[in-house]
């Protein structure tokens, strides 16, 4: 009694021909939509007008006349670009320990931590918005049990409740035509606000760069007005057991001892005021390195030690549109414009294909038999013609945000002009209220020497003129270290206000204007590189296109070691910052190790841009118990770190590179982009010789 496959065909409604001609029709009458979609091809940064330059600028190095020339380290036959300036601006004051500070503040500091966190959260959402774009195709497998077999209320009054079960599995695949373009508008939105959540990593590292070497210098400077406060008790206190002497002998009243002696208690009722900030400094500088105060060592240096930059006249303001906050919110912008085509977009009709196929059967038995397979499939286009103007309101809504963000955009750029020219006026008045003070505490100075002699060789004057000389001479030479307090705070808030301390990125991809990058330096007279060497070098004995197999002898394979592994994830400057500091306070542990750098996926790799973020560790350790002596010993130094094993699981999955014994660990130059990198694949070794 059964037919054939070709019977079955040749009297079936729907033959192969028909149900091609079924599917391919709206396939193709989808694809001629397709050609009026809505999307834009581009999204445009506007322009906003700005003078082509700020002609004010620092000339001179502000501080002392017989201040120390800048270092050798600053001069060379090449000027620097205005990026490699600003990356490592803190260099320019000369002083290792707030190099080593500032390499510290970006390998601990939690606040930047937080963000690059933010940054893989973004990637994430972005990720899918581009997966939206594509088929989802599932697999369904399912058993079902169902009693009564005909359904509820079918089983007679006495009668037994009978089961059925069904087995079936298949394919189920859903797919949304893009023919609108609100796909493509959604993932270039996630994108773009990946860009948002990069540069406000940036943002967070340059305003960390600047806090910490503002307070850096706020304690130096508080260090230099308690050596003043002391020098000017010891003197005070030393005049006033001269007149307590005098006194007795009966060449001096009462009334000048007790004015000395009030002289005396005034300094000193100064001194816990001025302790107490230095306290708060170092507290505050505490914070910023990611530990407890407790931890701090800071040197008893003067502020006179740093030096000072020459600013060249005529600083580009174009230079602003590149600072990390004033990007963000240019990504920011450009993403509301793409919520525009997307809300336009979700007003049309979309189109949702859907099929399914696969075998279905009551007995498990017969699952697969040609009998029992199932498909359908489903065009399924939608028009709303009523829903009270809610999608039309939602395209009204996006415009409006755009506008905001035009807006907001205008004002950021606006208040990033604002404080440039800011710090520029303060650097140029300060220096010459600077040099004003310095003339002052000269001539205090010398009219207390004069006084002094005055007053010791016959009472040419009285006490209270002598009195008031020495408080004059102490009160200008405190404000004179207040006033290079503010001179350097000026010198920061440039450099900061500049986009100094973030690393340099290439213009948000995409068609439409952009911001142009801005050539030339900003520093008086050529410089050389600022940054310190790069101690990159390549992973050894890693075959990336062999399905990530490690190419060592096989008597390694069986070898179980243990690494290090630093919390957190850096930038590649994060990474170099966190080896030099690693190398700084620890060097004896990490004489003879290595920094594994792997980075486990790609944030950005567009027109060849990079942007990665990569984990740390520490190879390698013989047993667990070496290793969590180790890790315990960054632990005392406030860094923070785990334990994880080294075996031939890990290095078949690709997480980490076998060190070859072979390969050479000497720090080699820094490659001049940013290194490709794939998905969990380890890049690169930081040696530690």
């Amino acid at each position: 009694m059964a037919t054939s496959n070709n019977d079955d065909n040749k009297r079936h409604p729907c033959s192969r021909l028909i149900c091609l001609r079924r599917i391919g029709v709206p396939l193709l009458l989808a694809t001629l939509i397709s050609g009026c979609a809505i999307k834009r091809d581009q999204y445009d940064t506007p322009r906003v007008p700005m003078p082509e330059q700020y002609l004010a600028a620092a000339n001179e190095i502000v501080g002392d006349s017989d201040s120390p020339a800048p270092p050798k380290a600053m001069d060379s036959d090449t000027p620097v670009p205005q990026h490699a300036e600003l990356a490592g601006w803190q260099r320019l004051f000369g002083s290792q320990e707030l190099n080593d500070l500032v390499d510290r503040a970006l390998a601990n500091n939690q606040d930047l931590q937080i963000a690059a966190q933010q940054v893989l959260q973004a990637r994430a959402r972005a990720i899918q918005g581009q997966a939206g774009q594509y088929p989802e195709v599932s697999l369904p497998i399912q058993f079902q049990n169902e009693a009564p077999k005909d359904g509820v209320g079918t089983v007679n009054k006495g009668g037994d409740v009978k089961s059925e079960t069904t087995y079936q599995i298949g394919l189920d695949l859903e797919w949304r035509l893009d023919l609108w373009g609100e796909r493509r508008s959604l993932a270039e939105s996630a994108d773009l606000l990946l860009w948002r959540a990069i540069f406000n990593h940036d943002d967070q590292a340059r305003k960390l760069v600047a806090d910490v070497v503002s307070a850096y210098v706020e304690y130096l400077a508080l260090n230099d007005r308690m050596r003043i406060a002391r020098e000017t008790e010891a003197v005070t206190n030393n005049m006033l057991q001269s007149m307590e002497a005098r006194l007795q002998s009966g060449d001096a009243n009462i009334i000048d001892v007790e004015q000395q002696r009030t002289a005396v208690f005034t300094v000193r009722a100064d001194m816990p005021e001025i302790e107490l900030r230095r306290k708060q400094a170092a507290n505050k500088l505490a914070l910023l390195l990611g530990g407890a105060p407790e931890g701090l060592m800071l040197p008893d240096g003067s502020l006179q030690e740093l030096l000072l930059p020459k600013i060249r006249p005529g600083v580009p303001s174009a230079l602003l549109l590149q600072r990390p906050d004033v990007r963000a919110i240019e990504a920011r912008l450009l993403a509301a414009d793409a919520n525009i085509d997307l809300a336009r977009a979700r007003v049309l009709p979309p189109l949702d294909l859907t099929a399914q196929g696969g075998y279905g059967s009551r007995y498990i038995d017969e699952l697969f038999r040609p009998h029992t397979l199932f498909w359908n499939f489903i065009a399924n286009l939608s028009a709303t013609l009523l829903d009270a103007g809610r999608r039309s309101s939602e395209v009204e809504y996006s415009k409006a945000a755009h506008e905001e963000m035009v807006e907001t955009y205008v004002q950021v750029v606006h208040a990033a002009t604002l404080e440039v020219r800011t710090a520029l006026q303060t650097i140029e008045q300060t220096r010459q209220r600077l040099a004003l003070q310095q003339e002052a505490t000269d001539a205090a100075k010398r009219a207390w020497v004069y006084s002094q002699i005055a007053y010791d060789t016959g009472g040419a004057i009285d006490y209270l003129t002598y009195l008031n000389t020495i408080r004059t001479y102490h009160r200008t030479l405190d404000d004179l270290q207040i006033f290079r307090d503010n001179a350097y705070q000026g010198y920061i808030n440039l450099f900061s206000a500049l986009g100094g301390g973030a690393p340099s990125r290439a213009a948000i991809p995409g068609k439409g204007q952009r911001p142009e990058q801005q050539p030339g330096s900003i520093l008086v007279g050529p410089s050389k590189q600022l940054m310190a060497s790069s101690v990159w070098l390549p992973s050894a004995g890693w075959d990336v296109n062999n399905s990530g197999k490690n190419n060592h002898q096989p008597h390694e394979e069986d070898r179980e070691t243990w690494l290090v592994e630093l919390t957190g994830i850096h930038t590649r400057e994060g990474v170099e910052a966190t080896w030099r500091d690693l190398r700084n306070r620890n060097a004896s542990q990490v004489r003879d190790r290595a920094l594994l750098a792997w980075a486990p996926s790609e944030i950005i790799d567009s027109e060849g841009q990079a942007a990665t973020w990569y984990r740390l560790a520490v190879e390698e350790f013989p047993s667990r118990d070496e290793a969590e002596q180790w890790c315990k010993q960054l632990n005392a130094g406030k860094m923070r770190c785990q334990v994880i094993a080294f075996n031939k699981e890990s290095r078949i999955a690709g997480r980490f590179p076998w060190p070859d014994p072979k390969e050479d660990h000497r720090a080699q130059p820094a490659a001049s982009a940013e290194p490709k990198t794939t998905q969990t694949t380890p890049k690169s070794r930081l040696s530690g010789g």
